[in-house]
């Protein structure tokens, strides 16, 4: 069962979650039971702040993300030397 839900919450408010704020993202961890939560990090509304996605923590998790973080490195690197081009 997931302890990201509106009733997990409300059930057992002791439980432990981790929050990320990743742009307009919100990453919770439950290490009580290995999951996640993708929630939208601005919403205006308790209604907008229930989970987008919720899932459990893969093996392979970690490593899918760090080639995402790599990734959107090397387009902020890009866009740098491009805004670097134009202003030389």
């Amino acid at each position: 069962m997931s302890t990201h839900t509106v009733k997990a919450k409300r059930r057992h408010p002791d439980t432990d979650r981790e929050h990320y704020e990743v742009g307009h993202m919100t990453f919770e961890l439950s290490q009580k039971d290995h999951t996640f939560a993708l929630i939208a990090g601005e919403a205006l509304t308790a209604r907008d702040r229930r989970p987008l996605f919720s899932g459990v923590i893969t093996q392979n998790m970690a490593d899918d993300l760090e080639v995402v973080a790599w990734r959107i490195r090397q387009l902020k690197l890009l866009q740098e030397g491009e805004r670097e081009k134009a202003d030389g």
